[in-house]
């Protein structure tokens, strides 16, 4: 009799564990559908936004080599354009003249002292020999400057002309000077050095040459021609000082 009432128990703990089981299957169930999607989206929004990086910090391998073939058609231009400017340059350098002082001769030097103004006739010879053999040279306006102990004893402008190859051409020219302010010392040193066949002088010569190969005309470049400390005596001799040229030069007026 004992055996039957044991049962019930054993009944009722079996159902008690089951629900207990069935208790702890419920607390650990998967979340919601809701907080998965979530959690995906964002996996996806990272996944994208990591291409997109990707994409932008990467270069189209086209777009570099346009970018290199530039920079190197702009390097070739610029040697190129160097090279042809240098040689220009030292084309037209080979072909300068060579320019002397031909004669000089000053028919007049008048000084007053009160009023320090000077009058002043000078008679000056210039020969510009072209040394090129096929080299056609053409002289622009040409300005000339004679001067003495800081004076300024005559300023002149000449016509522009041309010069055919292996040729030499010579250039005289008077000046005359009225009413020119001066310092009366450096007239009085000037008046000296003449007595005393001492006398130096200075020719300056400035303008545009350009030369002529053909029908091709080249352009025009500054230059300056400086016969500086130039003896009266030699060239009374005969010794035909040289000149020194320089291109893209100039000297300013002293007026």
């Amino acid at each position: 009799m004992a055996e039957p009432e044991s049962k019930p128990v054993l009944v009722k703990n079996s159902s008690t564990n089951s629900c207990r089981k069935s208790g702890r299957r419920v607390a650990f169930e998967v979340p919601s559908g809701h907080n998965h999607q979530s959690h995906s989206s964002g996996l996806d929004n990272n996944i994208d936004t990591s291409i997109d990086d990707f994409d932008k910090g990467h270069h189209n391998p086209c777009f570099l080599a346009c970018c290199a073939w530039s920079c190197l058609a702009i390097f070739i231009f610029v040697i190129v354009f160097l090279f042809l400017g240098i040689s220009y340059l030292a084309f037209l350098k080979a072909g300068m003249p060579k320019v002397n002082v031909r004669t000089f001769n000053m028919t007049k030097l008048q000084v007053d002292s009160s009023s320090q103004k000077m009058d002043a006739i000078i008679n000056l010879g210039l020969r510009f020999s072209n040394k090129n053999e096929e080299l056609k040279l053409l002289y622009g306006p040409l300005f000339v400057e004679v001067i003495s102990n800081d004076v300024l004893l005559g300023r002149t402008k000449v016509k522009g002309f041309s010069q055919v190859p292996k040729n030499d051409t010579n250039l005289d020219m008077t000046m005359t000077t009225n009413d020119e302010n001066v310092n009366v010392y450096a007239t009085d040193d000037l008046k000296s050095d003449i007595k005393a066949y001492e006398m130096v002088f200075d020719v300056y010569v400035s303008g545009n040459i350009g030369v002529q190969i053909g029908s091709l005309h080249m352009v025009n470049v500054p230059f300056l021609s400086s016969c500086e400390q130039i003896k009266r005596m030699d060239v009374d001799y005969g010794r035909k000082p040289d000149c020194d040229i320089k291109m893209f030069s100039y000297r300013p007026s002293l007026n």
